[in-house]
């Protein structure tokens, strides 16, 4: 028989059934679900559990408590509690998480989508509108129930026609066939216009609140509510950030994620506001979004202002978001850590390229002492420009004239992306190059460049690209997670693996 549960309140409800007043000298957890997110979550909070699949006949249940005209907040819940309760009866000792999601959309549920087309028409309904996504979380021990809590999500989609659904479908079918409502939003958030709620709750899994019970029953170590980080870029399939932040994330167990997450530019700052307001405490930015970055933010720092552009955005204590440009003092951090000799004081500088990257490598350079640097691009035009934004002491030459100027530079640095796999060859010829001179390849695949070989050869110290990716990431990393992470071999080993 349904029994309608009328305390538990519209929006967010929590609440302790049972006295825990005992303790725990340890947690003996059990996650009665197979999810991959929900997994996801504990281990990010640092939560050691069991995973166990509890195989109840949702459907039927689902259909028998709709007949009933139980509330949907109390479906979830229900279903919630049988999950929970099925593997507790197993493992009477255990505390035991019961989880469950629904999508309620004009008073009509909405499962997990049968098909392509199922999916079609879901989508086609839920576009341009709001639904909701209701979340139970039920904690049992001795088939007990101890603790409860529903949270609800108002998740606003933005117009999507036809032909956006059926890309969208094709894209991410496999991916979505087992979610309600036929989406992943921490792959898609851009998806959505609006969303009101909590990025857990929205994931299936109300950490902050499960945290806050398991404190009361625990007498070891508390717990913490994960801190959110993420790469933006669009495409970012190819991104390296989230071995390395995850890499130090799990070296100094820290109650954290880092997520790499696709924004097209359009949506670009609407979907950066909603994923802070969700929680996250700050991302890296990558092409094609470090302007917008800039653009956004509240403030910027020196670097982020001179460069014009921001790869890392932070959410201060007051709310408010700077802007910061670490490329850098990832480069220059890199130099300095493979070298014990090289100053960039020494006499001139070359620098290949005039993108991104070599704007932040002009800035760091004379930021540091640089007396003069030739700037050198394919594209004469766009050297100038950079030239005349940055500073008087950077003269534009000829790509054909770079071999000429090598015997008076002591700083050599590529930042084009020619002479990585998949590129043409940098056509650089480094018979007159200085022998004293530090040559330097932002290119880290492969990890020994052309360039760096015959600039070895000539007997010049050289330094690859890996570093400044990996030195790049730690101002972020300490400002999100609260701690200074270390750049090791490690470290290297793992990106480049």
């Amino acid at each position: 028989m349904y029994l309608h549960k009328s305390a538990i309140t519209p929006t967010v409800q929590s609440q302790v059934t049972q006295n825990i007043s005992t303790g725990l000298s340890h947690m003996d957890l059990i996650l009665a679900s197979q999810s991959a997110t929900r997994r996801r979550i504990l281990n990010s909070a640092r939560i050691s559990a069991q995973f166990m699949s509890p195989q109840i006949d949702e459907e039927n249940i689902t259909k028998s408590l709709i007949a009933e005209q139980a509330l949907p907040r109390d479906i979830a819940d229900t279903l919630a509690e049988h999950k929970a309760l099925k593997i507790s009866r197993k493992n009477p000792d255990s505390w035991v998480i019961g989880c469950d999601q629904i999508l309620v959309f004009e008073g009509e549920i909405f499962g997990k989508p049968a098909s392509p087309e199922a999916l079609k028409t879901s989508l086609s309904r839920l576009s341009g509108k709001t639904h909701r996504l209701i979340t139970a979380n039920v904690i049992y021990k001795d088939s007990k129930p101890q603790w409860r809590h529903i949270s609800i999500s108002h998740m606003s989609m933005r117009f999507m026609s036809a032909a956006e659904i059926d890309a969208y479908i094709e894209a991410y079918w496999e991916d979505v066939k087992h979610s309600a409502g036929g989406y992943h939003f921490e792959k898609k958030p851009d998806l959505f216009a609006d969303v009101r709620g909590n990025w857990f709750d929205i994931m299936g899994l109300s950490i902050g609140p499960i945290i806050s019970f398991l404190n009361q029953a625990n007498t070891t170590a508390p717990f913490q509510t994960p801190k959110l980080a993420a790469v933006l870029g669009h495409p970012i399939a190819q991104s390296k950030s989230p071995l390395m932040h995850g890499h130090w994330l799990k070296k100094h167990q820290i109650s954290g994620d880092y997520f790499a997450i696709d924004i097209p530019p359009a949506r670009f700052s609407e979907t950066v506001r909603m994923l802070f307001d969700l929680g996250f405490s700050g991302f890296n930015v990558t092409i094609p979004h470090k302007e917008q970055a800039l653009a956004f933010a509240d403030d910027a720092t020196p670097p982020a202002q001179r460069i014009g552009a921001s790869n890392t955005l932070i959410k201060k204590d007051n709310g408010n978001i700077t802007a910061d440009n670490t490329d850098g003092y990832g480069f220059m951090t890199n130099l300095i850590s493979q070298s014990t000799t090289w100053q960039p004081s020494a006499g001139p500088s070359l620098v290949l390229g005039a993108g991104g990257a070599a704007r932040a490598i002009l800035v760091a350079l004379l930021d540091a002492g640089a007396p003069e640097i030739y700037l050198c691009n394919r594209t004469r035009a766009r050297a100038e420009d950079l030239a005349a934004e940055i500073s008087d002491l950077i003269e534009v030459i000829e790509w054909q004239d770079k071999e000429d100027i090598l015997p008076k530079v002591f700083t050599v640095v590529n930042s084009t992306s020619l002479g990585m796999i998949g590129k043409p060859a940098l056509d650089f010829d480094l018979t007159h190059v200085n022998p004293r001179a530090l040559v330097a390849d932002l290119i880290y695949a492969p990890l020994e460049t052309q360039l760096l070989k015959g600039a070895r050869a000539r007997g010049c110290e050289v330094v690859g690209g890996i570093g400044m990716l990996l030195h790049q990431g730690v101002p972020g990393f300490e400002a999100w997670f609260g701690t200074r992470p270390v750049v090791d071999q490690e470290l290297e080993t793992l990106v480049l693996t």
